[in-house]
């Protein structure tokens, strides 16, 4: 299965082309590189970037953060990011998705059908179509009363203040202009950048309210890329960033496009949200392409269309897909690729 798509290009073209012109890719890291690692959101589909991060925590035989100077991440993405930064073993989190995910969102399939999809909408109309209770208690237990000051490594998670309408980075005290969230509380910054409008209710820190960073930065990688420049004074020269996706790539709904669709059409099953989803990561790993060129690499697999998956579909078959995605992927890139944003530096 294809990983991403650019230009009429797949990114197993991409790879073959590297591997074909040597002068394309660096095969090792410079000693002076400065790693990035950012996990894009996607609800129940950030099982796929668990999955994928899993794998390569396996492969280089110890906590993953370890290997890079910057985590950042988007809604699921932020849960993923945080769990990195505290170096809690990434095949719990797998597990997590897989034990909790039912609690957190549902184990109904897709709705199909017209009144299906109604009824599915009618869900979210007058609150938040999920409690987040779940959620809350099961990032509790794993991240417990750890601040943003107590990250074992520099952490950006994207959110929206939707007191003030006003977009909000919330960080680990990581740098001198990076200050300010030491005492937010680990897991609120997480929930926070998890809470997604009309899927999860607000999240209050302080007098405000905040909800999900997918609003503007569903790929976190420009977060995380200027967070790197402008305020801890790195060259972008020097940045070699590692991006995961949720397997949204190419995104296209089941039941195709209409010109004349309405709330029903763009809400139900989850087509807005994915439609955002997939776009924005799309431009923003066509500009960090051209940013970074082969100092880039965005892990993702293509959208695997009538699997029945969604960003709140949490049941065993929607796992059982997004977690073989996971390997297909890492399975079509060379070590060596991977291995220039991943293997540890002198």
């Amino acid at each position: 299965m294809p990983l991403m798509v650019r230009g009429g290009f797949t990114r197993s073209d991409a790879v073959a082309l590297c591997l074909r012109d040597p002068h394309r890719m660096q095969a090792s890291p410079s000693p002076r590189d400065f790693r990035i690692l950012a996990v894009s959101g996607g609800g129940f589909l950030g099982l796929y970037a668990a999955g994928v991060l899993a794998r390569l925590e396996a492969q280089v035989g110890e906590p993953l953060g370890r290997r890079f100077d910057l985590i950042a991440g988007t809604s699921v993405g932020a849960v993923l990011a945080a769990a990195l930064a505290c170096e809690l073993p990434m095949t719990d989190v797998v597990s997590l998705f897989r034990d909790h995910g039912p609690e957190v969102f549902s184990q109904r399939a897709l709705p199909s059908g017209p009144v299906g999809r109604l009824l599915d909408l009618s869900r979210s109309v007058l609150g938040p179509k999920y409690s987040g209770t779940a959620l809350r208690e099961a990032l509790r237990q794993r991240l417990g009363e750890r601040t943003m000051a107590d990250t074992l490594h520099p952490l950006v998670l994207p959110a929206v203040n939707v007191t003030r309408c006003v977009s909000k980075v919330f960080k680990s005290p990581h740098a001198r202009d990076s200050r300010g969230d030491e005492q937010v509380r680990l897991l609120d910054a997480t929930l926070a950048s998890c809470a997604a409008p009309a899927y999860f209710p607000s999240v209050r820190i302080g007098d405000d309210l905040y909800a999900d960073g997918g609003l503007y930065a569903v790929a976190p990688d420009q977060v995380a890329l200027h967070e790197a420049q402008h305020f801890m004074g790195v060259d972008p020269d020097r940045v070699r960033l590692l991006s995961i996706g949720t397997a949204t790539m190419g995104y296209q709904p089941d039941t195709g496009v209409e010109d004349d669709a309405g709330a029903v059409g763009w809400l139900s099953s989850g087509r807005l949200i994915l439609t955002l989803i997939a776009v924005q990561q799309q431009h923003v790993q066509a500009m960090m392409e051209d940013r970074l060129g082969t100092r880039y690499l965005r892990l993702d697999a293509a959208w695997p269309r009538q699997a029945g998956l969604g960003v709140d579909v949490a049941t065993e078959k929607a796992a059982d897909v997004l977690l073989g995605l996971s390997e297909q992927t890492l399975a079509q890139v060379s070590g060596s690729r991977l291995r220039a944003f991943t293997q540890a530096q002198a």
